[in-house]
């Protein structure tokens, strides 16, 4: 059994965003492979075959609340997806960092009526940009903290204006000041993996999910990725295809390739998500 850990439908309100946009595929993340037939067809029912195909059985659905320009997906048409395929997602609310109060009237809404099982912020695209320690984004962590749930921070070289809101000195300080909050670094804060990883040595509530920036072969800085794997970061690892960046399938061949041994492995793709879940 395989999950997902991070996935954008193909459908409503996901086709809008810039991840999806068919000019999307000149992006060096999608080198190496053709796009899913479920992306190209706008097709729900050809992506759950192709989860089908790849054995995963659930993904997790991040949602996004960015600026007009990445887009927006409403939380309740996530909670409508999951309840037309029953056992197959698992919803992360898209949570807007622009306007704090509202943010955590939409956590507690999502948690305890919709049954979400997450959050996710993506501060570096907001209409404007925060960096992720930003203390106005505190009540945010703080309420996630309360709510015993993870949080889902997206950190990379795309997500903000400059390198400068993707360095991992911003997740340790949020994963010190809230130790018992589980830090879900989506990227894995590519290109600063030596700092992420470092980072991650001793503050034992940070997970990676770093999809893309692990399993392509040949990226830059994905073999500390490997090694913090093999010694010391197996049991907060997290697989991600961050589909439709890359196909499912691919991913996880992909990432069956890398030296990584086959019991973080088995960790990665379902184990340590099941245990994050409450799945076990």
């Amino acid at each position: 059994m395989i999950i997902d850990f991070r996935v954008r439908p193909p459908t409503g309100t996901f086709l809008s965003l810039s991840i999806a946009s068919k000019g999307s595929l000149s992006s060096p993340t999608r080198v190496g492979v053709e796009p899913a037939p479920s992306f190209i067809q706008n097709s729900m029912d050809l992506f759950i075959k192709e989860m089908d195909e790849a054995n995963v059985t659930k993904a997790v659905i991040m949602g996004r609340q960015a600026s007009a320009k990445h887009g927006n997906v409403p939380n309740d048409e996530i909670a409508e997806i999951v309840r037309n395929y029953p056992g197959r997602f698992i919803p992360f609310a898209g949570i807007s960092t622009t306007d704090i109060k509202a943010a955590l009237i939409e956590i507690e809404r999502t948690v305890k009526t919709l049954g979400f099982k997450g959050v996710a912020v993506d501060p570096g695209w907001a209409e404007t940009p925060l960096k992720a320690d930003d203390r106005r984004l505190y009540p945010i962590y703080a309420k996630c903290d309360e709510l015993g749930i993870p949080v889902s921070i997206t950190a990379s070289i795309y997500v903000g204006p400059d390198i400068g809101f993707s360095l991992p000195i911003a997740i340790q300080r949020i994963a010190q000041d809230f130790p018992s909050l589980s830090v879900l670094v989506v990227h894995g804060a590519w290109p600063w993996v030596n700092e992420m990883v470092g980072i991650c040595f001793n503050n034992k509530n940070i997970w990676l999910v770093p999809d893309v920036y692990m399993n392509i072969h040949g990226m830059p800085g994905a073999t500390h990725f490997i090694e913090a794997a093999n010694y010391y970061l197996g049991d907060r690892l997290l697989f991600a295809s961050s589909y439709p960046l890359r196909p499912i399938k691919d991913s996880i061949e992909e990432f069956l390739s890398l030296p990584i041994k086959d019991e973080v492995k088995e960790k990665a793709l379902y184990t340590n998500a099941a245990r994050l879940l409450g799945l076990l």
